[in-house]
């Protein structure tokens, strides 16, 4: 058995230590109401006395509002309502690289948009940019012939248990990174699930794997043709250190938990006032254990001068309208720290502070996204080094999500310039588009191509006699 006071590559950093509780929590609200709800009492507390039968229905039927990965999903769509553009990818390498990222089929728009969720979600993503081994004297031409090129990959916040940085060259940059792995073999119709270890430094790698007493050895290793660690990270959120920073929907995911604790609250002063309990007054108390809750009947013993009655118990109709209250009042913050606009109600938000709110969303996505391009502009410039070549790519990537879809005020005012001829055919279009009443894929030329059409098949128009009133052109209808 391995000595557990051993350093081993496994060992994790204490930056890790710190966020690796916020990360686990996350990836369990993203994953859904199963996971959550298997996680039992970490976030869903047992009730004192509380039966074990009756925990494992309570948490079984527990209700859950997925208000955070809505959240997510609607800022993360922000900048992708069009494809990424890019510049500099003219040649063939660089072009495949930018059509397939992965080596999985996706493109640079859907890689980027995952490395944007999981920015945002855990507030820190990486993106290793790798390449095949190929023997030491390998030529471009051997590597073109073999099939091999740089590719990216994602690495999980919580995969990345050790990253130590050193400034070089003016630059703060990683100088070493231990990233967690699991790997599936195949053996014959069977499969096998191994945990392993992957070790960067400049121009080397290594993967290690530890034995049947966790013992860790050294299973491969090789060099790579650079100098330094080919790693990029994306930060969001509040950044503490070199790696040391706090997801920034941090406090949205400790809401969310919130919720879903309301929400089984409020399930069962539900179930109590669906299915009220019913008490016998003047009774014998039977013998055994009283259950109290719906189906049940709460027995009183008989005194002298008291009646017997039967009645039935339930939560009263104001602590109900309390409980949905609470509810509400936590999933109109989780809207608020999600960034999201307040949802307009009759009175009492003004639209001022709902342009506050919308405002200071944009101006933080707005920063996450330049982030995002400078991460990935780097990542191409790690593969151009691979492939041998100055790096010359550029991205573009919306930050153009300041508007109101459907903004009735600017579209009226497009639709008023347009019909005075103000502004040009193209730009009413790009202004619709805009405002999300065309979609972002609506292409105005081919709108200009069937619009062409649809003339074409019109008859044209014919002259009228004035004084006549019929068709110029009707040799009938021409004077004798």
């Amino acid at each position: 058995m391995a000595d557990p006071k051993t350093p081993s590559p496994n060992d994790e950093s204490g930056a890790y230590q710190a966020l690796c509780g916020a990360w686990a929590m996350i990836s369990d609200i993203r994953a859904g109401a199963s996971a959550v709800r298997g996680k039992g009492v970490a976030y869903l507390p047992k009730y004192e006395a509380e039966s074990t039968e009756d925990y494992a229905r309570r948490k079984a039927t527990a209700p859950w509002r997925p208000e955070f990965n809505d959240a997510l999903a609607a800022l993360v769509s922000k900048p992708f309502s069009r494809d990424i553009g890019v510049r500099g990818a003219d040649d063939f390498d660089l072009k495949s690289l930018v059509e397939d990222v992965d080596t999985r089929g996706n493109s640079i728009t859907i890689f980027a948009r995952d490395v944007f969720a999981d920015g945002i979600a855990d507030g820190l993503h990486g993106i290793l940019i790798d390449h095949p081994p190929m023997p030491p004297n390998a030529t471009r031409a051997d590597e073109k012939a073999a099939g091999a090129r740089p590719y990216f990959v994602h690495i999980q916040a919580i995969d990345l248990i050790a990253v130590y940085f050193e400034v070089i060259g003016g630059r703060l940059v990683p100088v070493h990174a231990r990233i967690r792995e699991c790997v599936t073999e195949r053996s014959g119709f069977a499969e096998t699930t191994i945990n392993q270890v992957r070790v960067l430094e400049p121009g080397i790698w290594q993967v290690w794997r530890a034995d049947d007493q966790g013992n860790w050895f050294k299973y491969q290793y090789g060099e790579t043709s650079l100098s330094y660690v080919p790693l990029v990270l994306f930060f969001t959120g509040e950044r503490r250190g070199d790696y040391l920073n706090k997801p920034p929907l941090k406090d949205l995911a400790d809401l969310q938990i919130e919720l879903f604790q309301a929400l089984s609250r409020q399930d069962e002063i539900l179930n109590f006032a669906g299915f009220p309990m019913l008490s016998a007054n003047g009774f014998s108390k039977p013998e055994g254990d009283i259950k109290v809750g719906p189906r049940s009947i709460l027995f009183a013993p008989a005194v002298e001068g008291v009646q017997t009655s039967w009645q039935f118990i339930q939560p009263d109709a104001a602590l109900i309208e309390q409980v949905a209250s609470h509810v509400g009042s936590i999933t109109e913050d989780m809207r608020r720290l999600g960034m999201q606009p307040m949802v307009q109600r009759a009175g009492g938000v003004t639209a001022t502070a709902t342009s506050v709110d919308t405002a200071k969303a944009h101006s933080v996505l707005q920063a996450w996204v330049i982030g995002l391009k400078d991460a990935l502009e780097q990542a191409f410039v790690i593969a151009c080094d691979y492939l041998g070549r100055q790096a010359s790519v550029e991205l573009d990537i919306s930050t153009d999500f300041s508007v109101e879809p459907f903004a009735q005020a600017p579209l009226t005012a497009l639709a008023t310039a347009r019909k005075a001829k103000d502004i040009s055919q193209l730009t009413y279009w790009d202004g619709l588009r805009r405002f999300d009443v065309l979609p972002s894929d609506f292409d105005p030329d081919q709108e200009e191509l069937r619009i062409a059409e649809e003339l074409q098949g019109l008859e044209p128009e014919q002259e009228i006699d004035p004084i006549t009133g019929l068709p110029v052109d009707d040799p009938s209808n021409l004077p004798a």
